[in-house]
C-alpha cells in the first residue's frame, strides 16, 4: 500500500494513524491483494475528482478530495473507492457503471458504510474517526 498526502492538508499525528489503519483494515476486509495507491488531495482538478472521490480502473489508484471534510466522511470515501478495487480486481468492474445507483455503487456504498462501523467498533482509539481532533483537515 502506498498512501499520499497532500502537502496542503493539516492531519494530525493522531490523523494521519487513524487513517492509515483504516486503509489497511479495509484491504484486509474487502480483500484487495497485491500493491495499490491511496492518494487523499487538496485539490480536485489535478486528479481529475469531480465529486468527492474517483477510482482509476485498472490502475489500483484511489484518489480522495479532503480539503473541509470530517475524518469519518473521507474514510468512508476511501472504503468505496476501495470497493471498487477489489471489484476491479474480482473483474467484476465491467459494463455499464453508473454515477449513481446500480450494482457497483450499491455495492461500494454499503461496504463503505460497513467497514466505517466495524473498524469503528474494533477498538476505543478508532471511535476517533467520529471526533474533531485538535489539528483538524485543512
Amino acid at each position: 500500500m502506498k498512501l499520499y498526502l497532500d502537502e496542503g492538508l493539516k492531519y494530525s499525528p493522531e490523523q494521519m494513524k487513524l487513517t492509515g489503519e483504516f486503509i489497511l483494515f479495509c484491504a484486509d476486509s474487502l480483500p484487495i491483494e497485491g500493491e495499490f495507491e491511496v492518494h487523499l488531495v487538496n485539490s480536485r482538478e489535478p486528479h481529475g475528482i469531480s465529486t468527492t472521490a474517483l477510482y482509476e480502473v485498472g490502475n489500483n489508484c484511489c484518489k480522495v478530495y479532503c480539503k473541509n471534510r470530517a475524518l469519518a466522511d473521507v474514510l468512508r470515501s476511501v472504503a468505496h473507492e476501495m470497493t471498487h478495487t477489489m471489484q476491479d480486481q474480482l473483474g467484476i468492474l465491467t459494463g455499464n457503471i453508473r454515477d449513481a445507483g446500480g450494482f457497483h455503487e450499491d455495492q461500494a456504498n454499503a461496504k463503505a458504510g460497513e467497514l466505517i462501523k466495524l473498524f469503528a467498533k474494533s477498538s476505543p482509539e478508532r471511535k476517533m474517526i467520529y471526533e474533531s481532533l485538535k489539528r483538524s483537515l485543512a
